[in-house]
């Protein structure tokens, strides 16, 4: 009789759920989108409930298809998120206030405070340096402008470990996701009394550090009722889903590389070594022994969405998801690489490595008569694919194999080649790319049905396409990507400038 696992994956966006068998083949997976809010410039938030609500609405309907014999079959649930996302709550876990998500950039100067007055022992401690993205630099700002919520604080619980409470009712979370909040010792695998003292945060506050295979408890039968499913389900703590990604994908060997197009863009190395440099973000590999450095831009997919949702709203309303991608592709297609000199800058919440600055603005530069809405659309494209060459140029080494490419612009021929050509990579597309089938692969591990996390990923990860850089245009967007890196230095300071303005004069 054929068992089966759940993986959980909260992203930014909403929530999906991925169901394998013991046979390591897909069954079914569902999709829940919930909102993010944007009560001031570059702030970004979420409310925890619409996650559950989320979560439950998936869950029953990836698991529809699945007969009552099949769910008693289900033999483990794990959960993914993104790093950094705090929950506060208080002694009796009631949630104080809505959640600050790992993109809000409202913690720049406390960032650069900190990096000023101890960044040297955060890098010695964490690995990494302060930068808005971190849970550090977050509290650091409702330290100074909310130390009522702070003072109010009992508990804290991380994205994936929020909902996996919800579940299971244990309090814990894993030593990766702990490395997202740079107040966490990766030598020790402890929470850092030193740097918790910095924004006076009692370590009391924070859960018990496990392994993202450790169960958490069982499915409780509040939550089994909700879902459809039979309590007493063991529940597997996971881990972040960057991590879950690089790993699900099949990079387990040092020199193996990713490009990510998701919300954000991510280009990651996994290495033997622990970070060389202060401007990557760096975690532990799921496997052990290995690391993977993460540099990356904020806006990736996200900025197609914006741009398909701003400039094509009669599409959005008349259209299916596939039908608009099909049709924006088809006219992309007939778009000439380098878009007739149109440059699109992503940097639509400040941007992230190498510039690590909060306050940059986007831009579409080198308009004119002959751009429509197609050129536009590939511009866009083209832009995120400079950002990700530009993070990528932080590495001294590169990748030694073709680069797996995930996330949903994975999807786009026309942008999985422009990813080619930019990066003058060969790059291979995996079957399977969701955080949440990464979970899957380490609840199935969890479950005994692999021997180690290599051998599960191995099975069931295949390798869909393999995409070649083309020659002519490689040299089109060599030339391109040296005019976009100038107008980044020429519009750095007209980008601060027009926050200044907007800030002045906000009401």
């Amino acid at each position: 009789m054929k068992q089966y696992v759940i993986g959980i994956d909260h992203g930014s966006g909403g929530c999906k759920v991925t169901i394998i068998d013991s046979d390591g083949q897909f069954v079914s997976e569902a999709y829940e989108s919930y909102p993010s809010y944007y009560p001031h410039p570059r702030w970004v938030e979420q409310k925890p409930e619409e996650w559950i609500d989320a979560a439950v609405r998936g869950v029953r309907r990836a698991v529809a298809l699945l007969s009552e014999a099949d769910r008693h079959a289900i033999r483990a649930i794990s959960f993914t998120a993104p790093h950094h996302v705090a929950v506060l709550m208080d002694e009796n876990f009631r949630v104080l206030r809505d959640v600050i998500m790992w993109n809000d950039q409202r913690s720049g100067e406390e960032a650069q405070e900190l990096g000023r007055a101890y960044g040297d022992e955060i890098v010695r401690i964490t690995g990494n340096y302060p930068t808005p993205t971190w849970t550090l630099c977050q509290l650091a700002w409702l330290r100074k402008y909310e130390p009522e919520v702070l003072e109010r604080t009992k508990k804290i619980a991380f994205m994936k470990d929020y909902v996996r409470f919800r579940f299971s009712g244990e309090w814990v979370t894993d030593y990766i996701e702990g490395e997202g909040t740079l107040f966490f010792d990766i030598h020790k695998r402890q929470w850092s009394d030193k740097l918790c003292k910095l924004i006076e945060l009692d370590t009391a506050t924070l859960p018990e550090i496990r392994s993202p295979m450790d169960q958490s408890g069982t499915l409780q039968p509040e939550m089994a009722e909700r879902l459809g499913l039979p309590a007493g389900i063991p529940i597997i703590i996971g881990t972040a889903d960057s991590t879950s990604e690089v790993y699900g994908c099949g990079t387990v060997e040092a020199g193996d590389g990713v490009v990510k197009l998701a919300t954000a863009g991510n280009f990651s190395l996994v290495t033997e070594d622990l970070p060389v440099n202060n401007i990557v973000i760096s975690y532990e590999h799921v496997i052990n022994g290995l690391y993977y450095h993460n540099s990356a831009t904020n806006f990736a997919a996200a900025s197609f969405r914006w741009f398909r949702e701003t400039f094509l709203p009669e599409w959005e309303e008349t259209m299916s998801s596939a039908a608009l991608y099909e049709k924006i592709n088809a006219q992309m297609a007939k778009v000439p690489p380098g878009s007739e000199g149109l440059i699109f800058q992503p940097y639509l919440n400040g941007e992230r490595c190498p510039h690590w600055d909060p306050y940059l603005r986007g831009n579409f530069f080198g308009i004119t008569t002959r751009h429509d809405r197609a050129y536009f659309a590939r511009s866009v494209m083209e832009g995120v694919a400079y950002s990700i060459r530009d993070a990528a140029l932080v590495f001294e080494q590169r990748p030694s194999k073709p680069l797996k490419m995930i996330g949903g612009g994975s999807k786009s021929a026309v942008w999985v080649q422009i990813m080619a050509d930019v990066l003058q990579a060969e790059l291979e597309v995996p079957q399977v790319s969701d955080a949440s089938f990464g979970a899957c692969l380490i609840a199935a591990t969890a479950a005994g049905w692999y021997r180690d996390l290599k051998e599960a990923v191995r099975h069931a990860q295949k390798i869909v396409s393999r995409v070649s850089p083309i020659e002519r245009n490689t040299r089109i967007y060599d030339e391109m990507f040296a005019i976009y890196q100038d107008l980044h230095r020429h519009t750095k300071a007209l980008s601060h400038r027009i926050g200044q303005v907007v800030q002045q004069n906000q009401y």
